[in-house]
């Protein structure tokens, strides 16, 4: 007979039953053989216990009154072994009493009576093991959904809006923060957030008015309360109205160095550039310009405008058109870009001036990332 997808992916079920008199486990095994169950049978807790070590029982059906240990003292101790379990009692109703402790410490799950209706222990034994299979699949669907958020790389928290409280938050958020994995639930997100900027943010949305933020920069209280620079993003993680907001912060910490390096390279390079007595032009790899020295803006009259259009050739044609031959002088500059990997150099008349120029690449790991052309002027004519 073929069997249906269902049936075909339904885990297999296990199930152990616990009974001092033989004639019971019988009589079970007789009544259950149809319903697809792996059936294990042990005549004590102490059997009962040993069978758990080698199987993945999900059910357990046990007696309550046996000799050496009964049935609540065995199902406590499967409790603190085996918590996910689901643990059922069948004895006599006048065993309820000795076990109504146990009950209460949720050691026993269920509490059927002897003589036992085959029906109703069917469907008894159905629903246990529907429901161990339900949390058998929440704690796996629990532990993907956590093991996605913290392979996040930036920090996630969800912020429960009316509480203003983190409710969960990923592994990168914990580093970011200082925290052990899990101290951030439960933490006020205004602790995290201490701007005034973010704390209007979270007014407003207890207003029951939200607004998404993208990439917004502010800065985080870490735990030994100094400022990190971030940039945010926030979406909302509930229906309307907003109850919860999910929260995405990137570190800027190695950005903001990165930043700081590169400004005091530009600082010590202007330096240099005006430190020279020559005039110098610097392009990208696209001829766009990427700065020039005051020398050579004042040593050429550069218009504003035609500094500010960032153009690399037209300052170029600017230059050549003060020269005593422009249109030789023009192609003596654009040669450099026929060959941009070498250096070339020459000179021209402007005026009684002599102008020496040369161009040379600027190269990074041998490939071209633009040019540096310098021009020098001195009086005379050269013979």
């Amino acid at each position: 007979m073929a069997l249906s997808f269902e049936e075909l992916n339904r885990p297999i079920r296990h199930l152990l039953l616990v009974d001092d008199e033989a004639s019971i486990l019988r009589s079970l095994q007789r009544m259950l053989r149809r319903e697809g169950y792996v059936i294990h049978a042990a005549a004590s807790g102490e059997e009962g216990l040993a069978v758990l070590e080698k199987e993945p029982i999900g059910v357990i059906v046990t007696d309550q009154r046996m000799p050496g240990m009964t049935g609540s003292q065995f199902l406590s101790k499967v409790k603190e072994k085996y918590p996910d379990t689901i643990r059922i009692v069948l004895s006599g109703y006048t065993e309820l009493n000795s076990i109504t402790d146990a009950i209460n410490r949720g050691a026993i799950y269920k509490f059927l009576t002897k003589p036992w209706d085959d029906g109703l222990l069917r469907e008894q034994l159905a629903d246990a093991f529907a429901h161990y299979e339900l949390k058998n699949q929440n704690t796996r669907v629990s532990a993907l959904n956590r093991a996605i958020i913290d392979a996040i790389p930036d920090a996630l928290l969800l912020v429960d809006t009316s509480a203003r409280l983190v409710t969960v938050a990923n592994a990168a958020a914990a580093t970011l923060l200082g925290y052990d994995p899990g101290a951030l639930a439960g933490k006020a997100i205004g602790d995290i957030e201490p701007l005034p900027l973010d704390q209007f943010y979270w007014d407003e949305i207890s207003t029951g008015s939200f607004r998404a933020l993208h990439a917004v920069e502010t800065e985080y209280r870490h735990s030994d309360g100094s400022l990190l620079p971030v940039r945010k993003s926030t979406s909302n993680a509930g229906d309307e109205p907003c109850q919860s907001v999910l929260v995405l912060a990137q570190d800027l910490r190695h950005e903001r160095t990165i930043e700081s390096s590169l400004e005091r390279l530009n600082e010590e390079m202007a330096a240099v550039l005006e430190a020279t007595s020559e005039g110098l032009l610097v392009l990208d790899a696209t001829r766009s310009l990427s700065r020039l020295n005051r020398r050579l803006n004042e040593t050429w009259s550069l218009p504003q405008e035609l500094v500010a259009a960032a153009g690399g050739e037209p300052i170029l044609r600017w230059i050549a058109a003060q020269a005593t031959a422009p249109a030789e002088t023009t192609e003596a500059l654009f040669a450099h870009f026929l060959a941009p990997e070498t250096l070339t150099y020459g000179t021209f008349q402007r005026g009684s001036e002599t102008c020496l120029w040369h161009a040379h690449p600027q190269l990074r790991n041998g490939e071209l990332i633009g040019h540096i052309f310098c021009f020098a002027v001195s009086p005379g004519k050269t013979g």
